[in-house]
């Protein structure tokens, strides 16, 4: 596609599993109760809808992201926010090897504060009652 999104054309899909093996991201699944191939679309019904507001059109997982971990633009516009983001990080390809040319940008991890310790400190009288009620649900879930 020219926008580099790769989608399955499910009336097509045989569900041999052949692209599956072909990609190098290993971004294809099988979903055996439907037959077919799935992978991750980009939401891209959302991203062309021009009826929604402009900030609305990005992956659901961009706008869904607690910590902004994700970001969503055109990776061609030099003056997109995402490009410029990606660019001061060093964003770099994931398999640059291959040659493709992925929609994709990985960031590299920040660098360590010159004040943080290279081990992270555990206080010993770790207490669920003073994290925030999100992470204390979080606590409960994973400890039951």
């Amino acid at each position: 596609a020219s926008d580099g999104i790769v989608l399955v054309d499910e009336d097509k899909c045989i569900g041999c599993q052949l692209c599956a093996w072909a990609c190098p991201y290993g971004a294809r699944e099988f979903s055996a109760v439907e037959g077919v191939m799935k992978k991750c679309t980009l939401c891209v019904d959302r991203i062309y809808d021009e009826a929604l507001p402009e900030a609305d059109r990005q992956p659901a997982c961009v706008m869904a992201c607690p910590t902004r971990a994700r970001m969503f633009g055109d990776l061609a516009d030099p003056e997109d926010p995402a490009t410029r983001y990606a660019n001061e990080r060093g964003s770099v390809d994931l398999l640059p090897e291959l040659g493709y040319q992925p929609v994709n940008r990985y960031l590299p991890p920040k660098p360590r504060r010159a004040n943080a310790s290279a081990e992270a400190q555990v206080e010993d009288d770790y207490r669920p009652e003073q994290l925030p009620p999100l992470l204390r649900w979080v606590d409960r879930l994973l400890s039951t």
